[in-house]
């Protein structure tokens, strides 16, 4: 470091402000600094703008009192330049150039305060109490932004897990609070079920038990996901999912009915190298559903509800192990590339007229 750049205390007092006056004037330079250490200030001097950019690259000063003519690096320079990396820091512009026009120009780039020289004892120091007031704001202000980014991202990082994605952003995106009511649109709603769950419980220990049952909802919720269905809820060992809610989706029940095969798939898979081994049951069903907020004031749940979620569900119940039973409604939707097996017409629990069935076996 240059001896000019040598701060005239052998410590730095962390309590007072510290303090960079950066001029090609050795005498002015000589009397600021007097004046500023007589009321308490900490002072480092520079006498142009490159070592004045070095010596805040490695000190970090609380203010600078830059003036604006001199040599390698002229003030407004070095103003432009440390704002890129720097807009805490407060910074005065000095200079007996006092154009209107110069002076707006600081501003924009960034300054705080602009004086004319020569300037009176009494001016500099309200100038100077005036910036650093302003840059332990801005300090401040950032010191909460941050915070509040570390709560924002906590409280996203919690609802992502007992909420969809797609729920959790509409939520924190609302300028208001979530309100009862939903509106009617068109849903594709997957139903999945783990079957001889009953007797795991009864034939294991809890521990083993849960550890089976995460595993295969894992398994369900990253297919899901994948398609990038929502995740209505977990229903004890089954799992209902939405498809084109909240976030509009052309192609629905093509992305439901390739999830459900990426289920039923890795599910077979995993019982190759685990045991005990479980099946599962897939329905999936097209129709209107009313997709909003359903409970109360106090606690409410994202979902889907209406008849499509009931025929959802009885397909499902309709199916048999590792199968997955699809209504007419949802095969028409489907490309050729979808492989079907027509199980008739049945009359399924709630319903009094038949429902044409679709096994779904895979893809071409």
């Amino acid at each position: 470091m240059t001896p000019e750049l040598m701060t005239f205390s052998n410590e730095l007092n962390p309590t007072n402000p510290h303090i960079l006056l950066v001029d090609d004037e050795p005498d002015t330079l000589q009397l600021i600094r007097k004046i500023l250490q007589a009321d308490g200030f900490e002072i480092a001097l520079a006498t142009n703008g490159l070592e004045a950019l070095a010596y805040v690259e490695q000190h970090a000063p609380d203010l600078l009192l830059l003036d604006v003519v001199m040599p390698q690096m002229d003030g407004m320079a070095v103003l432009k330049e440390l704002r890129k990396r720097d807009r805490i820091t407060g910074v005065i512009m000095v200079s007996a150039l006092s154009s209107e026009q110069l002076v707006v120009q600081a501003m924009l780039d960034g300054a705080d305060d602009f004086v004319g020289k020569p300037f009176t004892l009494k001016t500099i120091r309200v100038r100077i109490r005036q910036a650093l007031e302003k840059s332990r704001l801005r300090r401040e202000n950032l010191k909460l932004q941050h915070e509040l980014q570390i709560a924002h991202d906590k409280i996203r990082a919690l609802f992502n897990r007992y909420m969809a994605a797609p729920v959790v952003e509409r939520l924190l995106s609302s300028p208001t609070l979530p309100s009862l009511g939903g509106e009617r649109q068109t849903t594709t709603v997957l139903f999945v079920d783990l079957c001889d769950y009953s007797s795991l419980s009864h034939n294991l220990e809890p521990d083993r038990v849960l550890q089976i049952l995460n595993e295969h909802l894992g398994l369900v919720t990253n297919a899901i996901l994948q398609e990038e269905g929502t995740m209505d809820k977990f229903i004890g060992d089954g799992v209902m999912a939405l498809f084109n809610a909240p976030v509009p989706q052309a192609d629905h029940a093509l992305r439901a009915a390739r999830s459900a095969i990426t289920i039923r798939d890795s599910v077979i898979e995993w019982g190759r190298s685990h045991s005990p081994a479980l099946n599962i049951r897939i329905g999936i069903h097209t129709g209107e559903t009313l997709v909003g907020n359903i409970g109360t004031h106090e606690f409410m749940n994202y979902t889907a509800i209406g008849d499509t979620v009931n025929v959802a569900k009885r397909l499902q119940e309709e199916s048999a192990d590792n199968a997955i039973v699809i209504s007419a409604t949802t095969a028409e939707l489907l490309p050729e590339s979808f492989q079907f097996t027509r199980l008739g017409e049945r009359i399924v629990k709630g319903r009094q007229t038949p429902i044409a069935l679709y096994s779904l076996n895979g893809l071409t």
